[in-house]
């Protein structure tokens, strides 16, 4: 425990850069003393787990050591692979180890190196350390200098595109998952707890694998499976929705992985839907056609003719509100990560929705003080100076910029505390969600025409267009991306909104998945309300065991499945 508060004593930057360098030697001598004579035993078992864990903890620097940590030599590796790998997913589940968390990397997400090192120079000292390590080895160095070549054009463009930083960490920890399955080769039973893993949802670490594009974790599991049908039928296992890690892969744009999974493992009989709207209950998915502006202009004066949409263009999954079950949305949409419009979904009451006409809104919020900016939260990622104004001096302005409204582009988009007062009736989740998420955050979106937000990406959240005109385009994670630009620059440098494209009316609600890039451009005064999420426990599928060797699959150095076992297995999971 020392050794790991001295490593965690020297990154200066802990909670945002997890980040740390333990010393190897130091740990492995510790382990040695105080297991001698005892190294097989349960409770010096359990301590090498907590040093596994503590190990993964502190990120990708200290991913090699989990290797040496498991290294054959050592007295403890067969009995960590049977006592605990083999006891399955309740004791230990590869879906905590084998997964690209950017979380522990966050000034990544929004920061060039340039910036990082301007933002925390001690912060940028510890990701250097790191980078240098990783230049000493011959496989992640190709991949580092993608990441450096990338950072460039990121600092250039205003814009990060972080595929080349999940390719070098996904790249890592195939090194992990290695790692873990070379130590266990002698124990079989440890090898098909991790391949036959099944989470609350039915999914494998095939499908983790591919929910992320990481192409290379997916080639590792299948060409561990050596028998050809048990590889395929591997491949082809559904998970609860009846999606394959290859249809996920598809669904995620990642196109290499899906390729990659059908090269190993066949082509798969995919019980997932063609078209998940069909799912719903029938009824008419009409647009919304109400015509009250609640007293905002529905002026699009300065939108370009070739930006606006022809009709009621939508171009991903759309029902109406009455079509809306639970059920399927959990299982098709938000398990599967795709995006819904719900014509008429924001569902709220008359005298609620009155709170957000113009002269609703300046009557209980007026005089809240507001601050405005040409980007959403410009300030975390550059020093600008924010429009700060009452919400009513604010309506005013937006009043006035009609005639030339790209000369300021100042949008309200602001975070409403747990404490809010004049706006706290924002922070309810709409109605047909309410009772099945919990709020993670809540913002109140105010502005005219060209005003909005460029391509970013987050967690689960809905969108509610109270009164107005919004246009979006959404991109899969594939092609994520996180710009620092105003949406309107953006649009004028690409010729218009590029990617698939959906006009929101009053009362619609959008559903955007996590990791899915998406901006907004208003087309005329809008007002809106944006919900971020986690759908509560109760609201997802009962957890299921893990399948391993205790329900009688056989491995004799390779995956050997039988695969009549495999079938009854599956059936009850």
């Amino acid at each position: 425990m020392q050794e790991f508060k001295r490593s965690y004593r020297e990154n200066p930057y802990p909670e945002k850069l997890r980040l740390f360098f333990p010393d190897d030697e130091k740990i492995l001598q510790l382990l040695y003393q105080s297991g001698v004579g005892n190294y097989t035993a349960s409770s010096f078992i359990r301590t090498v787990d907590l040093v596994f864990r503590q190990l993964h903890g502190f990120g990708p620097p200290a991913w090699p050591s989990l290797k040496r940590l498991l290294s054959k030599e050592h007295p403890w590796t067969e009995a960590y692979c049977s006592i605990v790998i083999a006891e399955g997913v309740e004791a230990w589940s590869p879906f905590d180890f084998f997964r690209v968390d950017l979380d522990g990397l966050a000034p990544l997400l929004r920061y060039s190196l340039k910036e990082l090192e301007a933002q925390s120079t001690t912060g940028f000292r510890v990701l250097g350390r790191w980078l240098r390590r990783l230049e000493e080895d011959a496989h992640a160095r190709p991949l580092l200098e993608a990441l450096r070549a990338q950072d460039l054009r990121n600092e250039e463009e205003q814009a990060m595109r972080l595929r080349p930083l999940e390719d070098l960490l996904e790249q890592q920890l195939v090194a992990v998952a290695s790692g873990v399955l070379e130590a266990c080769e002698g124990v079989p039973e440890a090898t098909t707890a991790i391949l036959t893993a099944r989470d609350r949802r039915k999914r494998t670490v095939l499908h983790l694998a591919a929910t992320q594009g990481n192409t290379q974790m997916a080639r590792l599991f299948l060409t561990t499976v050596k028998d050809e049908q048990d590889r395929q039928f591997f491949a082809g296992a559904p998970d609860g929705g009846g999606y394959t890690a290859e249809d996920l892969a598809r669904l995620g744009g990642f196109e290499d992985t899906a390729e990659a999974i059908r090269s190993l493992g066949g082509p798969t009989a995919s019980e997932a839907p063609a078209d998940a709207t069909k799912l719903f209950p029938a009824g008419d998915v009409q647009a919304s056609t109400t015509a009250d502006t609640g007293g905002w202009s529905a002026s699009q004066t300065g939108i370009p003719e070739e930006w606006l949409p022809e009709g009621d263009v939508c171009e991903i999954d759309a029902i109406s509100f009455g079509q809306f079950d639970w059920d399927v949305f959990e299982k098709h949409y938000y398990a599967a990560r795709r995006p819904l419009l719900i014509r008429g979904g924001v569902r709220m009451s008359a005298s609620d929705k009155a709170k957000f006409t113009k002269a609703g809104l300046i009557s209980i919020a007026g005089a809240r003080k507001v601050k405005a900016y040409s980007t959403p939260y410009e300030n975390d990622f550059r020093e600008v100076k924010a429009k700060e104004t009452t919400l009513e001096a604010y309506v005013d302005f937006l009043d006035t910029r009609e005639q030339n409204p790209q000369e300021d582009l100042s949008y309200i988009f602001e975070r409403l505390p747990s404490s809010e007062g004049p706006l706290g009736m924002a922070r309810e989740s709409p109605k047909l969600f309410r009772d099945r998420v919990n709020l993670r955050s809540a913002q109140f979106t105010l502005g005219g025409a060209l005003m909005g937000s460029p391509l970013h990406h987050h967690v689960d959240a809905v969108n509610s267009l109270l009164f107005g005109r919004k246009l979006w385009f959404l991109k899969p994670p594939a092609q994520q991306e996180f710009r620092k630009t105003t949406v309107y620059e953006d649009l004028l440098a690409s010729g218009g909104p590029q990617g698939l494209r959906v006009l929101q009316k009053s009362g619609d609600l959008l559903y955007v998945p996590q990791d899915w890039a998406h901006g907004a451009l208003c087309l005329n005064q809008c007002i809106g309300l944006a919900h971020e999420f986690d759908v509560k426990s109760q609201s997802l599928p009962v957890a299921v065991e893990t399948v391993n060797a205790g329900l009688g699959v056989a491995l004799a150095g390779v995956l050997l499945f039988s695969i009549g076992i495999i079938s009854w297995i599956v059936e009850r999971v």
